[in-house]
């Protein structure tokens, strides 16, 4: 079985990717922000249009991480099997790729968030987010941050084992989903292996160690790694268009829509949904030549949204922290133009802190990976083809 030798990204599929990474960060800090700043939807007496609006476009966190899920299947795995079917793909040239990826912001986010926690419950936890004391329910904290500061569970999560063999790492809950990242990482080439290669000790090898992955990783997880194969399946449909854009971005936009109205019961079914739609909608303008408006801005956001993703949960709950410590306001309290205006102060300064991470971090992932190339003696890819 054999897909197009050449795994080409349109201009438009590029911009597309853009705006998706940088909307999809924005949405889970969004969601975050409201949901430590104020009541739950329902409480509190009547809403107007506004208030509902308000309380829909800030409740797509979860889904924004089903398009991350996809966008990596589509731009990793399909790479992947490019290089397979190309007889081109190397395992160590691979695991430096990603591992400089990932872990160019990974440590740093794992030792700012676990330094802010522990100064944080130290110094500002008036209102109890840290130990999980506070008043009722707040749904993106349901958990013991202080009780997960550890430096056992830190080496969990820096061996992406987190929601495997222990918790993340203190307050930052979103890493969750980078531990499904890796292992997909890596299950994904075994699963390729066995699409694309005859000799049978590479697909004897595969098989074993894709068993191994399915007895060790946990049954949600798994469930997710569809998801992510959905992207990666674009690498064999990517010459040819299933819909036309008008159509897999209203079906894109049906999809999102209705898994934020909570009305699909079946466990997954709205996660599939997201992910086969935004799949469509990636593949809709597949050779495109058009660009987006605004295409070098989105570029420019999307640059720093992994470190937008892995680093604004810990520094938002210390700046909301300290701010209720101080002034007795930020933290589950009502809308009033006083508390509106401190929500977007908040998600300026939050962008402001990722982006400075960003500097140090993933604007470093080339220099990290040309120097494990040199280190483990291996020439990139790239260079290789030149």
């Amino acid at each position: 079985m054999h897909g197009p030798q050449q795994f080409r990204i349109s201009p438009f599929q590029s911009d597309l990717l853009d705006l998706s990474r940088w909307v999809a960060a924005f949405l889970v800090v969004i969601e975050h922000v409201r949901s430590l700043m104020f009541a739950d939807y329902g409480i509190g007496g009547r809403m107007n249009v506004i208030g509902k609006i308000f309380y829909f476009m800030t409740g797509f966190g979860h889904s924004a991480v089903m398009v991350f899920f996809v966008m990596s299947g589509f731009l990793v795995g399909g790479k992947v099997l490019e290089r397979l079917a190309q007889g081109t793909f190397s395992w160590q040239k691979y695991a430096i790729d990603r591992s400089s990826r990932l872990y160019a912001v990974y440590v740093l986010a794992l030792l700012l968030g676990g330094a802010l926690d522990q100064f944080g419950y130290v110094h500002f936890n008036q209102f109890g987010l840290y130990n999980e004391s506070f008043p009722g329910r707040i749904p993106v904290v349901n958990f013991n941050f202080h009780a997960d500061l550890s430096w056992t569970i830190f080496a969990l999560n820096l061996g992406m084992c987190q929601t495997i063999f222990g918790p993340v790492l203190g307050s930052n809950g979103p890493l969750w989903s980078l531990a499904n990242e890796f292992w997909y990482y890596l299950a994904g080439p075994l699963i390729f292996v066995l699409l694309l290669r005859k000799g049978w000790r590479s697909i004897t090898a595969s098989l074993i160690a894709l068993a191994a992955l399915i007895w060790f990783l946990p049954t949600a997880m798994l469930i997710y790694s569809l998801v992510w194969l959905m992207g990666a399946a674009l690498y064999f449909m990517n010459s040819r268009r299933v819909l036309p854009l008008w159509c897999s971005l209203l079906l894109f936009l049906a999809c999102f829509s209705l898994a934020r109205l909570q009305w699909l019961k079946v466990p997954y079914l709205a996660d599939f949904l997201i992910g086969i739609s935004y799949s469509l909608l990636i593949n809709s303008v597949a050779g495109s030549a058009r660009r987006l408006p605004w295409h070098l801005l989105n570029r420019t956001a999307a640059d720093f949204s992994y470190s937008v993703y892995l680093c604004h949960f810990p520094f938002l709950v210390f700046v909301l922290s300290g701010l209720y410590q101080i002034a007795g306001l930020g933290l589950r309290g009502p809308r009033t133009p006083l508390t509106i205006g401190i929500f977007f102060l908040i998600l300026l300064l939050v962008y402001v802190w990722c982006f400075l991470i960003s500097l140090a971090t993933e604007r470093q992932t080339p220099r990290i990976r040309e120097r494990l190339y040199r280190c483990l003696g291996q020439v990139p890819l790239m260079k290789l083809k030149s």
